[in-house]
């Protein structure tokens, strides 16, 4: 996998490391100069910041200082407008930030960055290739600013070559794990994952640009050489790998679940067999080296550390992460071995593994029942009882298969979590012994269901010659089928090749409406997105609601408790602010506020509880129209400035909410829809929550289909200016988009609303409309009163 590290910022805000050296010995060794009471002051710091204190005791200067310090790196620092229109302008040199933008703009051709300087005089230095001080002299003469020659490129210059080397890399088919430009040596380094010779003789033929302040840091050689393969041994026919390093690119394992798997020499490949996965052939980083030098066990040993596992053994998998599933295209040392794959980032022996977790476990136990004897007792009751949970697992799975989706066993705590329909509870299906030990929730399907539908797509994918990962989804109780190509399944399906069982859901890689970077003003001023909301005539009076309103909001415990509470608080200046902008935004002025809450409802509070406290009632007042409408026309490729690549044009059948009368044509803007790719052609893409604009796929637009639409056409206008700018909205008609809370919903032959979304669930029409009829009866439309 590629990793682009984003280049330090222009301007970084600089925080002392921990001084773990200087904690060994008293600050009156390591910090000769601080007086007594200066000392007493960081050895006894009493202010809100602890970062304060860290910082004058590593670089030997009063918390007083250190605060001083902090306060000018802070300075310019933005929080969150609390008044409408743009932030007041400084003067160019009141804060770094401004200070740069403005020697960036002015002295594009030597200005070579700023940063802080801690030592030996603390201040922010601003590097020039050249006449330094006189050219910072131009523009301030606060002495906190430093000037230093940096010969070299300039800033721009070193940004630009940043960029240009990634893209050739990427062109050229390079591998690399991260891309960085330092400011203040004035170089670019290159993490690479292969050798750097094949990028230097690219160089030398002219394919790219390698100037001398580029660096091509080589990822450093594995400490121990790959294990010799024995003459004529063919237990392992192949052995498939990443064709580079990835050993040096970042990964985050935090909250990463460890998997059980069993590591079988079959068929001359090696194969894994994690638990709750299908089998497959196991693709291995470069560290990893096949190792047949016992003639009785072939087994993989680390490059790194010479730690060995063996085939026809229990392993565990470790560090595979959302993003690393899918294997590379271009595997190396496969022969024999094709696939399926599954990759490794992380494997140790099940005996080890286990013995680690039960160190863990018992040292956990120790802290709260204080000995080790009272700890080790305890686990192994536990540990006890994971075997009788596994074997009613076990037993549950195979019985019971219609109406338990899955049991989950915690071998750390020695208990478990069952997925069940609502066709059973727990007390039916767990023993008396364990049920205080077992949990439960409720889920659509059982896994017999699902392992049903699982098998009759995969079988029609084969036979169709369909590449696709299908996978069972336990909890929203769904077979989930990503495609290799979505075109090529849509095709195969609409010659019906395919019978979509009733469980399916296709999810392909999702396309995003555009958004233009370059608009003016808006790399300046992030904020103008709001401005034009702002300028609503009853902005004021909207805002003058929202200060008097309170919110839920969740509060952090107070001293010796532990549990969160929840209070109503009316919000900030800079609260009402956002909130107004996110009303008139959805199209809710003043009189919709007030003619709801006449009517029992508020859809200033409503819009806050989208997150997490949602209703359908909620949902339906952030819509200007709800609708029931079939399409009558589909356009995949129309872009715009709006951000958007398709419209679809809809007959009104019914409506539920707003003043859209049936017969009436609606247009809606979505992300779905063909977009130019690099090579100018044409594509397919799916945006996320949006029906298939391409027939053939479960859950596609097609004629005589009936939807619930929940639409909103100033939010269309918002976004459109968000992605596009001043004009960038469509105003020939109307025009919509869906609210983001809910997705289109198809009605099927039951009179049952099902979202193409997973959230909210389905819901029958005849329900909607009754649920949805106060509000709509709350509003006037054209003078009148809805009735």
């Amino acid at each position: 996998m590629k990793h682009l590290l984003a280049a330090a910022s222009l301007m970084v805000l600089a925080h002392a490391p921990a001084a773990h050296a200087q904690d060994e010995k008293p600050l009156s060794e390591t910090c000769p100069n601080l007086t007594a009471e200066e000392i007493d002051g960081i050895e006894n710091f009493k202010g809100p910041y602890s970062e304060t204190a860290i910082y004058a005791r590593t670089y030997c200067v009063s918390v007083e200082e250190a605060d001083r310090r902090f306060q000018i790196q802070l300075r310019g620092s933005i929080g969150p407008r609390d008044e409408p229109g743009p932030r007041p302008q400084g003067p160019p040199d009141a804060d770094p930030g401004s200070l740069q933008g403005l020697l960036r703009e002015k002295e594009p051709d030597t200005f070579a960055g700023l940063w802080i300087q801690h030592e030996p005089t603390y201040g922010i230095a601003v590097a020039f290739t050249r006449d330094a001080a006189a050219t910072l002299a131009r523009y301030t003469s606060d002495p906190i600013y430093l000037p230093v020659e940096r010969p070299g490129p300039s800033l721009i210059e070193l940004r630009d070559t940043q960029d240009r080397i990634v893209n050739d890399l990427i062109r050229l088919g390079f591998a690399w794990h991260g891309a960085g430009a330092s400011e203040m040596t004035g170089t670019v380094e290159i993490d690479l994952a292969q050798e750097a010779a094949p990028i230097r003789a690219a160089a030398e033929r002219g394919e790219l640009d390698l100037p001398n302040y580029v660096i091509l840091k080589e990822p450093p050689a594995f400490p121990l050489a790959p294990p010799p393969k024995p003459a004529g041994d063919t237990r392992v026919t192949g052995f498939p790998q990443f064709p580079n390093r990835t050993d040096g690119g970042i990964r985050t394992l935090v909250g990463v679940p460890d998997v059980p798997a069993r590591l079988e020499l079959r068929d001359n490949c090696l194969w894994l067999y994690p638990e709750g996965e299908e089998p497959k052939i196991a693709v291995w980083e470069r560290h990893m080296a096949l190792d047949l030098t016992d003639p009785q066990r072939v087994a993989v040993t680390s490059l790194f550390s010479g730690a060995k596992v063996y085939a026809d053994s229990r392993v565990v998998l470790t560090g595979l992460q959302p993003g690393e599933v899918t294997p590379p295209e271009n595997v190396v040392g496969n022969e024999g071995c094709l696939g399926p794959y599954r990759v490794v980032r992380g494997i140790q022996p099940y005996e080890q593994w286990a013995a680690a977790a039960r160190e863990s476990a018992i040292s956990m136990r120790q802290n709260e029942l204080g000995s080790r004897a009272a700890a080790i007792a305890d686990y192994e009751a536990d540990m006890a009882r994971v075997a009788e949970l596994k074997a009613w697992r076990d037993g549950v799975m195979l019985e019971r298969g219609d109406v338990v989706a899955q049991i989950y066993v915690d071998e750390g705590q020695g208990t478990a979590h069952i997925f069940h329909t609502a066709g059973t509870r727990k007390e039916a299906l767990a023993p008396a012994a364990l049920l205080p030990f077992v949990t439960a929730q409720e889920v659509p399907h059982g896994a017999s269901a699902l392992r049903e539908a699982k098998d009759a797509i995969k079988e029609q994918l084969r036979a169709a010659d369909i590449a696709a990962e299908v996978r069972i989804d336990d909890l929203q109780g769904f077979v989930s089928v990503r495609p290799a190509d979505l075109m090529a399944i849509a095709a195969v399906s609409q010659r019906d090749a395919i019978v979509w069982p009733a469980l399916m859901r296709v999810e392909p890689d999702w396309q995003q409406p555009f958004f233009n970077p370059d608009i003016p003003g808006r790399r300046e001023d992030p904020e103008a997105i709001w401005y034009p909301l702002e300028a609503h005539p009853d902005f004021a009076a909207i805002r003058a609601i929202v200060e008097d309103t309170a919110f839920a909001t969740s509060e952090p415990p107070p001293p010796g408790q532990t549990e969160w509470r929840e209070v109503m608080r009316k919000p900030s200046k800079a609260g009402s602010l956002q909130r107004t902008h996110m009303l008139v935004a959805y199209g809710i002025g003043v009189e919709d506020i007030e003619e709801l809450r006449r009517a029992g409802f508020d859809p200033v509070t409503a819009l806050e509880d989208m997150n997490g406290r949602q209703t359908l009632e909620k949902r339906a007042m952030t819509a200007t129209d709800i609708v029931i409408a079939e399409p009558v026309g589909i356009d995949l490729r129309d872009p715009g400035p709006d951000g958007f690549f398709s419209s679809v044009r809809w007959r009104v059948i019914e409506n539920i909410k707003g003043d859209t009368s049936p017969g009436t044509e609606l247009r809606q803007r979505m992300a779905s829809g063909e977009r130019a790719n690099e090579a100018g052609e044409f594509v397919y893409g799916q945006g996320m929550d949006e029906p298939f604009l391409i027939p053939g796929l479960p859950q596609s637009l097609e004629p005589g289909s009936r939807w619930v639409l929940h639409l909103n056409d100033a939010l269309y206008r918002h976004m459109a200016h968000v992605h596009g700018g001043e004009g960038a909205a469509r105003t020939e008609g109307d025009w919509y988009i869906s609210i983001p809370w809910i997705s289109p919903a198809r009605i099927d032959e039951k009179g049952v609303a099902r979202p193409v979304s997973l959230y909210p669930g389905p819901i029958p029409v005849e329900e909607l409309r009754t649920r949805i009829r106060p509000i709509q009866q709350a509003y006037r439309v054209k003078g009148q009163q809805v009735r």
